[in-house]
């Protein structure tokens, strides 16, 4: 009775509108689920990965240091490019060092431009050896340094029109895998919009869409910040439709651009420092300006001659261009992924880990701060040390004492004199000052110096006057990153007092400016 039944219903006019009506709820369904507006995660439920991108690898303390502090459990470490010449493709490039233990990792190739300029005519399933061969040796090398390998990971920036033939390779390489090891890649933002990307996801177990980058500025005239939080949204949305598994890739980093007298974009380098760019006397901030809808922060310099800075060579005339983005920038970017990624988010990976000398990136703490969603805090730590000076008159009639400076909060400082600090001193008793990392020092007058922290308001009455009469140093930074120290050594006319004042104003790159009041205890650090 029911096969007869069933029989009757195939063959009938209304169960093929009732199948085709199901099957309409069914996609609809689907579609209302994928376009409404999914369920927030909270700040402490994403889980954090980071991108490891230097020619070493990340130290022991570098990885520990950012899993404490974000609790990420997952690193993506470039462990070389694939290069084609010859007819041949080859691994070139390897990290040196030890692979980092106690986190898991996936290792990153990515191609050089030689491969990517001859894409389009290098074999799909020979590529895809390529890289299986390479993982297959790096494998071996981690088991050596005792590291926990779970994936691999391609980042090629295949041309939107190539998508075909990467899921090609992609399934090739899939099958080569051994089992248990996981296959990702990176994904362009100008691959959202292809139908094509669909069949690139299939092959993969996850996908990180690149959330930045998605435009470098070739002239001076372009202002394109490197993320905002509307590109992160949309970026996010779009990936979230596609219904795979993924984790968004936001930046941390900065760059700068080196532009001609002309206009016309000459290099880009991501590993410059602020401060020394900041602090150059060849260089002029001729502009300063918040990208619109961003809290990304675009400097302008102007070289005054030709010179060097940091190995990146200028003439007179050359304009080189800082994009910076701070905690805030970050904090934005994490809300957006948050409100807007849905189910499939696997995590937040974060370009890139910060390294004890990486100064173009944002501080482990600033990273923390903004997943965290915690409020990012302006604050400078300040310390006196008094030491015996070279005293040609006799012993106590000059001393030595050294200022130290440290951005000891989570928000940027902003560049172009962000930073001033007046400090008390006995009139007209210090001289011979030198500097590390402040811009400039002025001698000032107050006409009544304060003896607490409660009198050094008065500061705010300071007037320029001679070294003879000064009884307060005003020292300027041009910035100071968070975790970044300036110092200066001057000289005094007589005994150190034993505790000194200082009023510190920061001009934060949040826009906010605040204002601090510390008592420094000479050789005993501060009281505040």
């Amino acid at each position: 009775m029911a096969v007869e039944l069933l029989r009757f219903l195939r063959t009938s006019p209304r169960f093929a509108v009732l199948c085709a009506a199901i099957a309409t709820l069914t996609l609809a369904s689907v579609a209302w689920s994928l376009h409404r507006k999914p369920k927030p995660w909270a700040a402490g439920q994403v889980p954090i990965a980071f991108w490891a991108w230097r020619n070493e690898a990340p130290s022991d303390a570098d990885v520990r240091r950012a899993m404490q502090r974000t609790r990420a459990r997952t690193l993506f470490l470039r462990a070389g490019q694939i290069d084609f010449r010859d007819g041949r493709l080859q691994r070139i490039r390897s990290v040196a060092g030890t692979l980092p233990q106690g986190i898991e990792l996936h290792l990153v190739y990515n191609a050089t431009r030689a491969l990517l300029a001859q894409l389009e005519n290098v074999d799909e399933k020979l590529l895809a050896a390529s890289l299986a061969e390479t993982l297959a040796q790096d494998l071996e090398r981690g088991r050596r340094d005792q590291a926990t390998v779970a994936g691999l990971q391609i980042d090629i920036d295949v041309p939107t029109r190539l998508l075909p033939r990467y899921a090609k390779t992609l399934r090739a390489l899939h099958a080569r895998l051994q089992p248990g090891i996981q296959l990702s890649i990176t994904g362009l933002p100008t691959w959202m919009d292809s139908v094509a990307l669909s069949g690139v996801l299939d092959q993969v177990d996850f996908w990180i869409p690149q959330c930045y980058g998605s435009e470098i500025p070739e002239r001076l005239d372009q202002s394109i910040p490197i993320s905002s939080p509307q590109l992160v949204a949309r970026a996010v949305t779009r990936a979230r439709e596609f219904n795979r598994p993924f984790y968004a890739g936001l930046a941390a980093y900065s760059y700068a651009l080196l532009y001609s007298s002309s206009g016309s974009l000459i290099t880009l380098r991501g590993d410059m420092n602020l401060s020394r760019v900041a602090n150059d006397a060849n260089l002029e901030l001729i502009d300063r300006r918040v990208f619109d809808n961003s809290s990304e922060w675009r400097y302008v310099y102007r070289a005054r001659g030709g010179g060097v800075i940091e190995g990146l060579a200028m003439n007179a005339g050359d304009v080189l261009v800082i994009d910076s983005p701070g905690t805030l920038s970050l904090q934005q970017a994490a809300r957006a992924v948050r409100e807007n990624a849905g189910e499939k988010l696997l995590g937040i990976c974060v370009f890139r880990l910060p390294g004890e000398s990486d100064t173009a990136t944002l501080s482990i703490e600033q990273i923390a701060a903004a997943l965290g969603d915690v409020q990012a805090r302006a604050d400078v730590s300040a310390a006196i040390v008094a030491r015996p000076a070279n005293d040609p008159h006799g012993p106590g009639v000059l001393s030595e004492a050294q200022l130290t400076v440290v951005n000891s909060g989570t928000k940027g400082i902003l560049a172009g004199d962000g930073l001033t600090i007046d400090l008390t001193i006995p009139p007209g008793s210090a001289s011979q000052t030198s500097l590390n990392g402040f811009s400039s020092v002025t001698t000032q007058c107050v006409a009544a110096p304060p003896d607490s922290l409660e009198a050094v308001d008065s500061f705010e009455a300071s007037m320029p006057c001679s070294e003879r009469r000064a009884n307060v140093l005003r020292f300027k930074a041009a910035t100071l990153a968070p975790g970044e120290s300036a110092a200066a050594t001057f000289v005094f006319g007589g005994p150190l007092p034993s505790v000194l004042f200082a009023h510190i104003e920061i001009q934060a790159n949040d826009g906010q400016t605040q204002v601090l009041h510390q008592q420094l205890v000479v050789n005993g650090g501060v009281g505040k």
